[in-house]
Formats: C-alpha cells, sequence, structure tokens
C-alpha cells in the first residue's frame, strides 16, 4: 500500500455536540435515559443539556418514570392519553400541551402558574362532571392569564356573556368543537389579532346575541353537524360575525344542497372572499347541475368529476368544489 494514501477514521466522540443534540431530538426520551445515560461525562452533559423534548403520558403511572423525572424541565412538547389528573408543575418548560381525552380533575392542573410558558392547547372531547372548573379554565384563557398562548382548541368551548372582556392580544388561531355563536362573540370580542379559525357549528346554534367588535378573522375552516337542516342558515349566521374572511373552507353533510342558496349567504356575506374550497356529502344533488357554475364567481372551478357514492359520509354523493380568486397583473 502506498504510505502517502490514508483512510479517514471518525469515530462518534469527534463530532460536535451540537450534531448529537440534533439527532437525540428524534429518539424517544425513555431510549435516551436507557442507553445514553451515565455512558460517559460528555453524553451525561449533552443529554442535561437538550432541550426541546416531546413525551406522551399513556398512563397515570408513566409520569413516575425514571426517564420523565429526569428530563421533565426540558419537555416541551406534552400528548396525555388518560383521564387521570397530571401534575404539570413538573414540565416548565411545556409548549405544547394535548389532552385527548380530560376530565375535571386532570383540568384542574392545567393552570397558568404551572404552565407558564404554553403556546398551544389542545383539548380533546371534555367530559364535564363539574362545569365551574371548565368555566374557570376557559375563561383563563380568553383573559390573557396564559401570557403566550398562540393556538388553542376547545371541545366543547364554554363561555359566559357576562364575561368581562379582557384582551388577549397573542390568541390568533382557535378551534371550536361543538361551538354556539355567542360563544364565538365572546371570542372575537377578547381577541383582536385572530386570523384563524377552525368551527365545528353546534346543532343547538342560535343567532349571536351581541355584536362583535374585532373582525380580524381571514380564514376560516368551518363543519356542521350531519344531517343539520339549517347548516345554510348557520352558515350566515356566522359570516355575519366574519365579514373580512378571505379563504373559506366548508365540510358538511345534508339531505340536498341548495347551491343557490349558498351562493347568495356567499355573495351577500364575504365580499373580499378571495379562495372557496368545499367538501360536500348529499342524498340528492341539484337537477339543472350545469347552472351551479354560474351562481357564483369561484363556483367556476367546479369538479364535475367529483361525485364519489363510495366515499360519502351518508351513502350518497361526495360534491368537491374549489374556486380561487383571479388577481390582476
Amino acid at each position: 500500500m502506498n504510505k502517502d494514501s490514508s483512510t479517514s477514521c471518525f469515530s462518534l466522540e469527534q463530532f460536535p455536540d451540537e450534531i448529537f443534540m440534533e439527532i437525540f431530538q428524534y429518539i424517544s426520551i425513555h431510549d435516551l435515559y436507557r442507553g445514553l445515560y451515565k455512558l460517559n461525562q460528555r453524553i451525561n452533559h449533552i443529554l442535561h443539556s437538550i432541550t426541546n423534548l416531546s413525551l406522551t403520558l399513556s398512563k397515570a403511572e408513566d409520569i413516575n418514570d425514571e426517564a420523565v423525572v429526569f428530563f421533565a424541565s426540558r419537555i416541551y412538547h406534552l400528548v396525555v392519553r388518560h383521564q387521570n389528573p397530571v401534575e404539570f408543575n413538573r414540565f416548565p418548560s411545556l409548549r405544547s400541551l394535548t389532552s385527548k381525552f380530560p376530565q375535571d380533575r386532570q383540568l384542574c392542573g392545567v393552570k397558568p402558574k404551572h404552565l407558564p410558558n404554553l403556546t398551544h392547547l389542545t383539548l380533546g372531547f371534555t367530559l364535564i362532571w363539574n362545569c365551574d372548573i371548565v368555566d374557570r379554565l376557559c375563561r383563563r384563557i380568553i383573559s390573557n392569564k396564559f401570557r403566550k398562548l398562540r393556538y388553542c382548541s376547545l371541545w366543547p368551548p364554554t363561555f359566559d356573556l357576562n364575561w368581562p372582556i379582557i384582551t388577549t392580544p397573542l390568541l390568533t388561531h382557535v378551534k371550536l368543537r361543538d361551538g354556539d355563536f355567542d360563544d364565538l362573540c365572546i371570542l372575537l370580542n377578547s381577541c383582536p389579532n385572530l386570523k384563524h379559525l377552525q368551527m365545528l357549528v353546534s346543532a343547538y346554534a342560535k343567532a349571536p346575541s351581541k355584536p362583535v367588535q374585532y373582525l380580524s378573522v381571514k380564514r376560516l375552516n368551518v363543519s356542521f353537524i350531519r344531517g343539520d337542516p339549517d347548516w345554510t342558515k348557520k352558515l350566515d349566521q356566522l359570516l355575519s360575525l366574519l365579514p373580512n374572511i378571505k379563504q373559506l373552507f366548508i365540510d358538511t353533510c345534508v339531505i340536498y344542497i341548495d347551491f343557490n342558496e349558498l351562493s347568495r349567504v356567499l355573495s351577500q356575506r364575504l365580499i373580499h372572499l378571495c379562495y372557496l374550497q368545499c367538501e360536500i356529502h348529499a342524498l340528492g344533488i341539484p337537477t339543472k347541475w350545469n347552472n351551479v357554475q354560474s351562481y357564483h364567481p369561484l363556483f367556476k372551478n367546479i369538479n364535475l368529476g367529483g361525485f364519489d357514492d363510495n366515499n360519502c359520509k351518508c351513502g350518497g354523493f361526495k360534491i368537491y368544489l374549489n374556486g380561487k380568486k383571479k388577481t390582476d397583473g
């Protein structure tokens, strides 16, 4: 072999700490702790320095796992898949909290003093036994108690029209499942910078009883309870609170779709609408189907081949349409 030729060999020890910290982001905290902790002084230092970690608690006892205890102060993203109470104060750096099936006792722990850095909160279907607990949490959310909160998902929301309005400036994206329009009015009046709203409209939603102060929402994803016969009426009431919508996404399952009525609502309420996407599951379709495209400017891009009776929530047709407003130049 030529003496001048050499083969470069690298060991893991030659990599900088930053490489290890990047790689460790993709390894579960349990594997990190059991596989690498106490391996050597350098690795221990890296494990003590790593942040932005994720954790899923599937059982109540998981919180006492040695790995969880070791990394708790550096966990940024937490998913809870059980209904029991959780000591959230163990995770002071938490940015994102998702609770799949929260009950009252678990919700008691969702407090600003325990979660001072929380930016994203997602609550699955809440089994409400004590309404006061849920009310207090919802009130904290729209009273700027969670100072860094930017995204929130509630199912169902429980707001009170008699609450004083306290501005919550950082909340920009909210998802309400099974919400009514009074809930929405309270939210809109509390969040001057809300840009994106997702809403599953309650079957019992009625016309809003309060005016709206802030009109900042630009994007709306709305869906309705399956088979709701008054969905276009509710859409009209909803859009009356959101006149500056530019992007609209609708998902509904109905017996019959009246595109003429839908067009009237959109034309009357949303003069700034630039993009429309609709997924409609219906048992019946208009007999004069070819005329649908003339009802509204954004219906012109309707997909006439968008019928799929094998992929419909109600056993009928799935109608898909989208349209984008052309811009000058």
